[in-house]
């Protein structure tokens, strides 16, 4: 077909093509319905210059003036008949003569008259921030703001609430646990000497506690569904990524400034903070040995995961449904498919995997470390026989003293499966890159680079399979071109798992390697054997002491990410990987920047820090507004933009624009200071008012999105959990750390189990609960905890029987009460009834409370009167 255009353009050499007469007919007939003014599939029109020379959603320009051949328009109006792409794609296609009038029309220029278009309204998250004036009459910003609107519907707010009502929904929402009777008590005693001096006291005091952190940093993570768990079939553990979290709650409670946040959570193998990169790998993905080997799923799988970063930076910094442009162009939002993928071009550095974090040489963890390995190292100089160690991912076996130019593996068994080998030198140092590798065994995965290509996991190393029979030998060996004072090599069969996991049932990681024979190159250049058979080997007692300390104290490797060396980025035409379309660069969203000028050379290093400057940028129209909107859901129940995660055209718009503008702005003049924000929210009117419903206001203002009132609200899973075990004075308050564990192992297809949800080492705040992907806690899922395979930064609030049940009859619920009821019991009835309201809701009973009670008491023990409490909607919902 293209032979017969490039014949047919000479008879259209005379004489120049006429749009209006030769080529306006042709788009109107067959191309207009789908590509016109009306309708632009694939984002892509044909009545515009302009947009047929940007070109649609492939990200490749429709034409090319004077190159009909780069041109798009003549690729897919010249397919095969058959093709599926070939456009127009009903009807006949287009006449040979008519695609040769448009190749000519292309060559020379693509001429046609401009055509007069009306500026598309701007979408409002997208235009700058302004700093709007303050509406006169209240004390507090906040106030004028939401007054005005009140105002506008004849509304006002409501009376300011009871203290004991405030303080209870003061430390919810400040650090998600109810107060006990004691604090209570010191806070009405300070409120009757001065009301505004008590509340300010009490709002710094929890603004300075640890559990605010805590909380907050819960407010995250759900943000970026971040979890312990792969996700997918198998479901893996994600070993030490714990420590993420606590940079989480560490930066919470330290006020770091929301830039610094962004800026550490994309780039902290830069700034000082490496574990903070643990956000870009927040999402689940698919792992290699379930993806398989064949190269279309690899790629494929590759971009799947890029698109989870993706969708994690959207959802929680910009606001913007970034994902909904990786096939075609957004169909709301002004995101092209160009911006998706000049996105995702900076992060083509960052993979799904472990790394040791870049500490500084004064960290605790790498002192430590160096001072163990010192004495390993002097214990191995002394020692004159052949040993082995066992290390958390390899066996090792070492000698003293050593000096050769070739060590060779001898495969004893018909199965040779090695991950990473390491050489060693007698100064401790692996030496492999300086040997030349060869084998003389023939099989699936024989390359023998694998053994030393840094990619660990058994899915990258080297496998072969000796015919039985065969009495060859087999080796494979590593020659150097000097002696070498050698001192060890390590094997492993899959160094990932034991790194990444420490689940599994069995060792299967180190087992066969007793099927080789490891021996050296003598001054001879004979071949003589050190070791006969590794797991025979004797261990030394003083030394595996050291590693096993080692293992705990030392750095570690950690699920943070690992970076690797970018590829050229391009748009997947229909997102599919095995459908290059044009080159881009690494770049931001063009419509608020048009270029980070970079490159496709640019480094990982680079492009990650510059576009994570650009997110923190004062000029970013979106991160500060997305940030306070996010912070005023959190506060106060819903977002001025209800759809935190979606500041498009498809989200909701905000019921106060300039109350967001201006919280935006002065979010920003104050330092970005999460602390200072909420600071000014829980101070203002709107806060501290009352819960009780308006039969005038609810006609108005159902939903209450304009604060005539504080709307009550469910606790979170979590604030239930935790206030339980802190009326039992259960609650251990320790922060950071590994998180405990309610499940029990599993082989690596098999399911994660809820062991133990209940007993005294679960006793820790629910954000150190171990966070597996899509597993059933079997107690606060049904509260809607998140399962943390989709992005999700408003919880849902259901209402199911479950619910009830569990609060009633659940271990942890049985456990806890039983606690409870010892504590309040007494031999009085009534006193034990008083305690336990003064306990759980912070008042003493009602007559009739007391005398319902008193009635649940003469059947039932204190523990059922205390569950039964628990589950009514004065402890559940935040009034």
């Amino acid at each position: 077909m293209r032979f017969l255009t490039l014949v047919l353009l000479a008879s259209f050499s005379a004489t120049a093509v006429d749009y209006e007469k030769d080529i306006k007919p042709i788009f109107e007939e067959n191309c207009a319905k789908c590509h016109g003014e009306k309708k632009q599939k694939s984002d892509f029109r044909l009545d515009d210059r302009e947009s047929i020379l940007k070109g649609g959603d492939w990200g490749e320009p429709g034409a090319v003036p004077g190159h009909p051949e780069k041109s798009s328009i003549i690729e897919f109006i010249s397919l095969d008949p058959d093709d599926d792409d070939i456009m127009p794609p009903k009807g006949d296609p287009l006449k040979k003569e008519q695609i040769a009038l448009i190749s000519e029309w292309i060559k020379e220029g693509a001429k046609m008259p401009a055509k007069k278009k009306v500026a598309a309204e701007k979408l409002w998250s997208l235009e700058k921030v302004k700093k709007p004036a303050i509406p006169l009459g209240e004390k507090n910003v906040v106030d004028a703001f939401l007054k005005e609107k009140l105002s506008e519907q004849g509304l006002d707010f409501s009376q300011q609430a009871d203290p004991v009502v405030l303080l209870r929904r003061l430390q919810v929402v400040l650090t998600g646990i109810l107060p006990t009777p004691a604090e209570k008590d010191a806070f009405l005693e300070a409120w009757v000497m001065d009301a505004d001096k008590a509340y300010s006291a009490k709002v710094e005091e929890l603004l300075a506690s640890d559990q605010y952190g805590e909380r907050w940093a819960q407010h995250w993570l759900d943000a970026i569904r971040w979890a312990e768990t792969s996700g997918s079939e198998s479901n893996l553990y994600r070993k030490n990524s714990w420590h993420f979290r606590d940079y989480v709650i560490r930066a919470f409670n330290q006020d770091k400034p929301y830039t610094d946040f962004i800026i550490d959570q994309l780039a902290g193998d830069q700034t000082g903070y490496p574990r903070a990169t643990g956000y870009l790998v927040s999402g689940p993905h698919v792992p290699p040995a379930t993806v398989g080997q064949q190269q279309s799923a690899i790629a494929e799988a590759r971009y799947d995961r890029l698109d989870q970063v993706m969708q994690t930076v959207g959802a929680s910094i910009m606001g913007m449904t970034l994902g909904c442009a990786r096939c075609h162009t957004h169909k709301f939002d002004p995101i092209k498919i160009n911006d998706y993928y000049s996105i995702l071009a900076n992060f083509q550095g960052v993979e799904f995997g472990i790394r040791k974090p870049e500490l500084a040489e004064h960290a605790h963890h790498v002192v430590k470390g160096k001072k163990i390995m010192g004495k390993i190292q002097a214990l191995r100089q002394k020692e004159r026989s052949t040993w082995k160690e066992q290390w958390h991912s390899r066996h090792e076996a070492r000698v003293n003293q050593l000096k050769t130019r070739g060590i060779r593996l001898v495969a004893l068994s018909n199965s040779v499966a090695l991950d990473e080998v390491d050489i060693y030198n007698t100064a401790g140092k692996n030496i492999i890159s300086q040997a030349k590798i060869s084998t003389n065994i023939a099989g699936e995965k024989v390359d023998v680079e694998l053994l030393r290509d840094g990619m660990i996991g058994q899915f990258y190393g080297f496998k072969a399979k000796v015919k039985k029979g065969d009495k060859k030998l087999h080796y494979i060996q590593f020659d150097f071109a000097a002696d070498i004072e050698f001192s060890g090599i390590a094997l492993s069969k899959d160094r990932k798992a034991p790194v990444n996991t420490d689940y599994l049932l069995s060792e299967e990681w180190l087992t066969k390697l007793d099927n080789y024979k490891i021996e050296y190159r003598d001054e001879q250049g004979k071949w003589k054997v050190l070791v006969k058979n590794l797991t025979q080997l004797k261990t030394l007692p003083a030394i595996q002491d050291l590693i096993t300390e080692y293992n705990e104290k030392a750095v570690q490797e950690e699920f943070i990410g690992r970076f690797i060396k970018p590829v050229k980025s391009h748009v997947l035409k229909r997102g599919s990987a095995s459908s290059l379309g044009a080159e881009v660069v690494p770049g931001p969203l063009t419509i608020i920047t048009a270029s980070l000028n970079m490159t496709s050379e640019t480094s990982d290093k680079e492009r990650r820090m510059t576009f994570a400057k650009w997110l923190a940028s004062d000029t970013n129209p979106l991160t500060a507004r997305v940030m306070v909107n996010r912070l005023w859901y959190h506060t106060f129940g819903d977002g001025i933009v209800s759809t935190l995660s979606d500041f498009g055209n498809a989200g909701a718009k905000p019921s106060h624009p300039e109350l967001l503008d201006y919280l935006a702005s002065e979010f920003v003049e104050q330092g970005w200071s999460t602390k200072n924000f909420l600071r000014l929210l829980v101070n203002s009117k709107a806060f501290k008012q009352d819960n009780k419903p308006k039969v005038a206001a609810l006609k108005l203002d159902a939903g209450s999105r304009l604060l005539w009132r504080y709307a009550p609200r469910r606790a979170e899973a979590e604030v239930i959990r935790d206030s339980v075990l802190k009326f039992s004075d259960s609650l251990d308050l320790t922060t950071g750390g590994p998180s405990y564990r309610i499940h029990g192992t599993k082989k690596r297809y098999g399911m994660w189990k809820v062991t133990d949800n209940y007993s005294e080492p679960t006793w820790r705040r629910m954000i150190y609960q171990e966070r597996m992907r899509g597993v059933d806690d079997r107690m606060f899922t049904a509260f809607d905890f998140p399962d943390c395979g989709q992005v999700l930064s408003k919880r849902p609030a259901s209402t199911t029987p479950l619910q009830a049940l569990n609060l009633m009859n659940s271990k942890f619920m049985e456990n806890q009460c039983d606690i409870i009821a010892k504590k309040v019991e007494s031999s009085d009835p009534e006193t034990s009834i008083r305690q336990l309201f003064l306990l759980i809701y912070n008042r003493q009973p009602s007559e009739i409370e007391l005398v319902m009670s008193k009635k649940i008491l003469k059947s039932e023990k204190v523990s059922i009167l205390c569950r039964a409490m628990l589950n009514s909607n004065e402890f559940i919902f935040i009034q």
